[in-house]
């Protein structure tokens, strides 16, 4: 995805930049279990794939790591977001508690399995409510 010019207003762009942040978070949790980065990385590539539907229902591109805003605005075209609802409280709670120093980190990703494994349903989502977006790249979830 790197050394060409991606545009904010593609959603291949945000899809593949998704794709490769989840990559990242599964090859850390492979190797070193629940990080940090790891819970970074997973809520930055939901964060992705979220904008990415979004940008292909015409939504202008709004800057924020809020995934619980993102997911209502998904389910006012596919009503199927809403069951995501707590899933993307918590990974957003978990994000923004390991994302400066100073906050109370003692149940960041304690349900780390349970949140990636929703992470791929709603990106399941995504792919099958946008197939056309997703038919040369591999698959992420």
């Amino acid at each position: 995805m790197l050394r060409k010019q991606t545009n904010a207003s593609d959603p291949k762009d945000w899809f593949a930049f998704g794709a490769e942040r989840l990559a990242a978070a599964d090859l850390l949790h492979k190797h070193h279990g629940v990080t940090a980065t790891g819970i970074e990385t997973l809520q930055e590539s939901v964060e992705r794939f979220l904008k990415g539907y979004l940008i292909a229902r015409g939504w202008a591109l709004v800057k924020t790591h809020d995934l619980p805003r993102l997911l209502r605005e998904a389910a006012e075209h596919e009503p199927k977001f809403a069951k995501y609802r707590s899933f993307a409280a918590e990974l957003t709670e978990d994000f923004f508690a390991q994302h400066y120093p100073g906050e109370d980190t003692t149940h960041v990703g304690e349900n780390y399995e349970d949140l990636r494994a929703q992470a791929g349903e709603l990106i399941d989502l995504i792919r099958s409510g946008l197939p056309h977006y997703f038919s040369n790249q591999d698959p992420a979830a």
